[in-house]
C-alpha cells in the first residue's frame, strides 16, 4: 500500500490522517482519551482497529517534549485506527483537515467531506 499523504491535525497533533493508493482514508488516534476497548474491533458506523505501539527506551529524552506518538509510557500505548470512508474507492489522492472537518479527493473524481471527526 502506497501512502499519498500524511497529515497531523493542526490543533490536535495526537490525531493523524492518511490517504492511500488502495482507496483507504484512515484516522489514527493516539490521544490519551481514546476509549478503552477489550476487543480489536469497535462496533459502529465506522470500522476501527486498535494497535499497540512501543518505542525502545529513550532515557535521555525529557518526557514533556515527547508526543504520544513517541511515548514509552505503557498507559499511553493505544492507537485507534478508524476508516473514514465506508467503502473502498479508487485511490484517495489528497486530504486536508481543519477543525472537525476533513476533505479528500479520489481518482473516481469524487470529493468526500467528513464534518464530525471527533464525534
Amino acid at each position: 500500500m502506497d501512502l499519498w499523504e500524511v497529515h497531523f491535525h493542526p490543533s490536535n497533533p495526537d490525531h493523524l490522517f492518511t490517504c492511500s493508493e488502495d482507496g483507504s482514508l484512515w484516522h489514527w488516534d493516539a490521544s490519551t482519551d481514546a476509549p478503552e476497548k477489550s476487543s480489536l474491533f469497535h462496533e459502529g458506523g465506522r470500522s476501527s482497529i486498535f494497535l499497540f505501539h512501543s518505542i525502545s527506551n529513550q532515557a535521555n529524552v525529557h518526557q514533556s517534549v515527547i508526543s504520544s506518538w513517541l511515548s514509552t509510557d505503557p498507559a499511553k500505548d493505544r492507537i485507534e485506527i478508524t476508516s473514514l470512508l465506508p467503502n473502498r474507492t479508487l485511490s484517495v489522492n489528497s486530504l486536508d483537515v481543519l477543525g472537525p472537518c476533513l476533505v479528500c479527493g479520489t481518482d473516481a473524481e469524487a470529493i468526500y467531506v467528513t464534518r464530525q471527526l471527533f464525534s
